[in-house]
């Protein structure tokens, strides 16, 4: 990766945090122009992101750009970019469950994004994983799943604390900053719900525990996302029941609320209730909020039964969110069994070194083609590295082993999707070619024999040259047997006649 592509993410990060509120479109233009020249598709998608969250300040719909970033990714195949899409339209779908009914589940895109996740390799950039790991916890977090949102917060300091590229470093300090806003903002929505339930111990411990890191800003933090903070500790400080931390306006008026439920003046907190209002000055959870219309309910000369109505819904909301969150680690743990089975079943007709069809997946795909009963014609090429030994004992079986990966590379351009590549073990490798007119398969073989030698085989290894004998036999699918043996045939006849060509029959 070069140094202007690094540049350009650490810009294009720092747009998606200008996005949150003071929006630069004009810098998020410039930033594509270039992208797009220098073909940064990475960069792209996350300058989406940005248009993503600045569409969500001014009430616009983002689906336009949240589709480009899944598009993008499916191209890059980056699981990490991936998986931070795919929570992202999550997140959207998460937001719109308020309004409609219909649509796709935000819940199952959040298990495809936590298993994307496990399926990473660790080897993208430290930032990209950290921006998806920050999204599916938002995800969680929306949908009521607190404990997996925690866990993903945590996984992300986890990431980023183990990071050892410095090159990162002031894109991880703001990543950082938004794990810290948003785990008061999840810490404060869990101990409000348990507070409406009447859990003042659970409720005060969850404050704490996130009262217990402190003071997290500094002179780099938006002033806005520092009210904020502070904001959310006065009214944990009040639901933990600790000396308040200085607060002003109506979310110094909410503490007092809270303050004074929990030492049971009813009366106090529902008249401060009402007077703090739903407009705070800085955004709180849902949990918070309802939280505020449960004290302010109590006020005097309210039904009983009202109250005790609200009591139970409260209660009812927070089973059915343990119901859910169980539910959510069952999804989570029966996808990432379904996606071991797969890549298990992958494994067993994979070769691992070319990434081709080994003998097992060889002899599947043989065993599919007894199944159909057209006469299609196809063709097989049975292919050999000439003077393979010499290349190993020459150049080491390390830069052997390189130069059947290449192959693997090679035979895989010139293959469709109906057709196989695979390796039967050593230098040996055969391709099936199906349904094929008969003037196809010499022709495809003297493409793959050209391709072959002019490779760059050099960047392996000083003096490297590699070519390969190729037989070929075609007829018809019912042939096949016989067509193998018969590129055998020809494969011989093309290595007794001097290697590096193409015998056909």
């Amino acid at each position: 990766m070069s140094t202007g592509h690094e540049v350009a993410i650490e810009r294009a990060y720092l747009l998606i945090e200008a996005a949150q509120g003071h929006n630069d479109p004009a810098a998020v233009e410039r930033a594509e122009v270039e992208a797009r020249a220098c073909g940064w598709e990475d960069v792209r998608l996350l300058l989406h992101m940005a248009r993503s969250l600045a569409c969500l300040e001014d009430g616009v719909d983002d689906t336009e750009h949240v589709n480009a970033m899944l598009d993008t990714a499916l191209l890059l195949g980056d699981p990490d970019l991936l998986a931070l899409s795919i929570a992202l339209k999550a997140l959207r779908c998460a937001g719109q469950r308020r309004l409609a009914t219909t649509g796709e589940s935000a819940a199952a895109l959040l298990v495809e994004s936590v298993v994307l996740l496990d399926e990473a390799d660790g080897n993208g950039l430290v930032v990209h994983r950290a921006n998806a790991l920050i999204e599916v916890a938002c995800v969680a977090h929306e949908l009521g799943f607190w404990e997996l949102a925690q866990e993903y917060y945590e996984i992300t300091e986890r990431t980023l604390a183990a990071r050892t590229d410095v090159r990162w470093a002031e894109t991880v300090r703001r990543q950082i900053r938004v794990v810290s806003i948003n785990s008061f903002d999840l810490a404060l929505d869990w101990a409000s719900c348990l507070a409406a339930i009447g859990q003042w111990d659970e409720a005060a411990a969850r404050a704490r525990t996130a009262l217990a890191i402190g003071d997290p800003t500094d002179g780099g933090w938006p002033p806005g996302w520092v009210g904020e903070v502070y904001g959310m500790q006065h009214l944990l400080a009040a639901i933990a029941g600790d000396p308040p931390t200085p607060a002003e306006g109506r979310v110094a008026l909410l503490g007092g609320a809270i303050a004074a439920a929990r030492d049971g003046d009813a009366e106090t907190a529902a008249r401060l209730a009402m007077e703090a209002g739903d407009d705070l000055g800085i955004p709180v959870p849902t949990g918070t909020k309802l939280l505020r219309l449960g004290v302010a309910a109590r006020r005097p000369g309210t039904n009983p039964e009202a109250i005790r109505y609200g009591d139970e819904l409260a209660v009812l909301r927070w089973n059915d969110r343990l119901d859910r969150m169980s539910g959510m680690r069952d999804a989570i743990a029966v996808e990432r069994r379904r996606r071991d089975h797969e890549q298990l079943r992958r494994d067993l007709v994979v070769d691992e070194l070319t990434g081709l069809a080994n003998r097992r997946g060889y002899q599947a795909y043989l065993s599919g083609l007894g199944e159909r009963t057209d006469e299609q014609a196809y063709a097989v090429m049975m292919i050999d590295v000439d003077h393979f030994k010499a290349v190993n004992d020459t150049f080491g079986h390390d830069v052997g082993d390189l130069v059947l990966a290449r192959l693997g590379q090679i035979l895989a351009l010139h293959v469709r999707p109906t057709d196989l590549a695979a390796r039967l073990g050593g230098d040996e490798f055969v391709v099936i070619l199906a349904e094929v007119h008969t003037e196809i398969p010499t022709a495809r073989a003297q493409q793959i024999l050209e391709a072959v030698r002019s490779h760059p085989w050099d960047d392996l290894a000083l003096g490297l040259k590699v070519s390969v004998s190729i037989g070929v036999h075609h007829g018809s699918r019912r042939e096949l047997p016989a067509l193998l043996t018969d590129a055998d045939r020809s494969l011989y006849h093309a290595k007794h006649d001097g290697r590096g060509r193409v015998w056909a029959n």
